[in-house]
């Protein structure tokens, strides 16, 4: 039987990316997006998969996720099938026996952005424009330059150090994959390629593209105002 998938990552790190490339090469699995979250996504395909209300998940989403986890994948195993769903770290982050249940039951891809730096300032443009993400159907948003604050920019770096240390000790058991945001976004081969050695064969081939693409198309120099005052916190941590 299929082994079902937590995506276990943070955002702005390329998380939808990998869920619309998989979503091609494993086109019969069932895959969601932040469903541990308060007011979680794709509540009418929640619905429709466990032929409940869409009352009744947000019902589960807030005071059993757990119960919500394995009721999805009791009904994908009913038609031989993976569910696919993805959890940021601070989503849920007090419910040990979720997170223990993925430990031990599932398999666990963690995707990490190795650059915090870039994290930072994706969910900042993100804000000033209103876009999060980019549809080749969709025109895009000029984005303007902005100021970083050093201060929170360098306890941000942190947090996300902090993040990955945690989980990586937590999931050290698990049937457990770490990927990397800058070796699969150059395009949706390259991302199919690391599917590819995580899953073994794929079940379609490899997409020549996805509707998603990249939003950032000038370098940080270029879209932070005060550049060269968090410079220093500009580079890969991990």
């Amino acid at each position: 039987m299929p082994k079902s998938t937590i995506l276990l990552s943070s955002a702005r790190s390329g998380t939808n990316f990998f869920l619309a490339v998989y979503k091609k090469c494993f086109p019969d699995d069932f895959v969601v997006k932040e469903i541990f979250r308060r007011g979680g996504d794709n509540l009418d395909a929640l619905a429709e998969q466990l032929g409940v209300s869409r009352e009744q998940v947000i019902d589960l989403q807030i005071s059993d996720p757990l119960t919500l986890w394995k009721r999805i994948k009791q009904s994908c195993e009913s038609g031989k099938s993976a569910a696919v769903a993805k959890i940021f770290y601070y989503h849920d982050a007090e419910n040990t026996a979720l997170r223990e249940h993925f430990r031990d039951n599932d398999r666990v891809v963690h995707l990490i952005r190795r650059n915090a730096f870039d994290v930072f300032l994706s969910e900042r443009m993100a804000r000033k424009t209103g876009q999060w993400q980019e549809f080749k159907r969709t025109p895009a948003h000029e984005v303007e330059s902005i100021e970083l604050d050093p201060e929170e920019l360098a306890a941000f770096r942190q947090r996300q150090t902090d993040f990955v240390s945690r989980a990586r000790e937590f999931f050290c058991t698990a049937d457990y994959t770490e990927i990397f945001y800058e070796d699969i976004a150059g395009s949706p081969g390259e991302c199919a390629t690391t599917l590819e050695r995580i899953y073994g064969s794929l079940k379609s081939p490899a997409p020549k593209q996805v509707g998603l693409i990249r939003q950032k198309k000038k370098s940080n120099r270029e879209l932070v105002a005060n550049y060269d005052a968090v410079k220093h916190l500009d580079g890969a941590i991990f």
